[in-house]
């Protein structure tokens, strides 16, 4: 008996010494305290990867024409037809005049948030899954709330002394739309190539995430993962009925609501990746790998880049 318990003593040691490596693991993805370099690394790129968007106008929302051919093209081979391409939420459509404005060309990247995460001294976003390969890679775009994201681009804003923030929903889709041309979707094209200008069709089911930023080919503005692998939360409250009373002058969605705005496809997305469809969302604390970002500023001067 006395041998029997030594022996599940042990078998308890030397369980302890193989679990102990993971919690070694973790502790590496703590916060620290960054780099004095690393913060103005961030700042010097996000700077660099700015587009600059000459303000103009701009008939936004759903013009049917020529979305419809592409809508029908998609049902007919079996796609079932995106809630987000209804009309209730993306139409009337409506005249927008926007101000000039600088916007990220990538999304916001795991990269990019651990730097800011270390300078507030918040932890690190999903570390529970960064030993997986399928799940994390510093250059995908992070998976974060509403909260999270507009935090982000307000440090930002600290950090520089310039407007950033989110984009407003009707700057993401005069950006996404070439300065609000009749694209359907924001790529080189203007259509769907997977594995050139879009994501690709033969990811395994099992490794269904947001790819690294940057991979396909950009728009013709160069912006990159507009139309597909993570949805882009906006600073816009959702109302459905507000392109019917939008004003003309840099929208700014309504003063209150219950979900806030997201634009762009998802992962693997087609009809609701399209540059005029509309998605909402209530999730503002909790972490959303499907879900990132991408800040813009809101200025017409040049930007100081080195």
């Amino acid at each position: 008996m006395k041998t029997s318990i030594v022996g599940m003593f042990l078998l308890l040691l030397v369980g302890c010494s193989q679990v102990e490596p993971q919690k070694t693991e973790a502790s590496e993805v703590q916060p620290q305290t960054p780099d004095p370099n690393e913060v103005q690394l961030l700042i010097d790129k996000t700077y660099k990867d700015m587009i600059f968007v000459k303000g103009g106008s701009f008939m936004m929302g759903d013009p049917v024409d020529p979305f419809v051919e592409i809508i029908n093209e998609a049902v007919q081979n079996g796609d079932k037809y995106s809630k987000y391409m209804s009309s209730d939420r993306n139409r009337p459509v409506h005249k927008v005049t926007l101000d000039s404005y600088y916007m990220g060309a990538y999304e916001v990247t795991y990269a990019d948030y651990d730097t800011y995460s270390r300078a507030v001294e918040k932890p690190l976003v999903d570390q529970e899954d960064r030993h997986s390969p399928v799940m994390y890679s510093p250059n995908r775009p992070v998976g974060i709330g509403w909260n999270g994201a507009r935090d982000y681009c307000q440090w930002l804003s600290e950090k520089t002394e310039l407007p950033f923030d989110l984009p407003t929903e009707a700057q993401w889709e005069y950006a996404a739309r070439n300065r609000g041309q009749n694209v359907v979707f924001a790529t080189d094209t203007g259509l769907l190539e997977p594995g050139r200008n879009f994501t690709r069709d033969d990811i395994p089911v099992f490794a269904m995430f947001p790819e690294e930023v940057g991979l396909y080919a950009p728009s013709p503005m160069g912006f990159y993962n507009l139309s597909d692998n993570a949805r882009e939360f906006v600073k816009d409250w959702y109302a459905k009925d507000y392109y019917a009373y939008s004003p003309e002058l840099n929208p700014k969605g309504p003063i209150s609501g219950t979900h806030k705005v997201t634009r762009g496809g998802g992962f693997r997305s087609r009809l609701d990746g399209t540059t005029v469809a509309r998605g909402k969302s209530s999730r503002f604390d909790e972490n959303i790998p499907g879900a990132s970002f991408r800040c813009v500023i809101n200025t017409d001067k040049p930007l100081p880049v080195k």
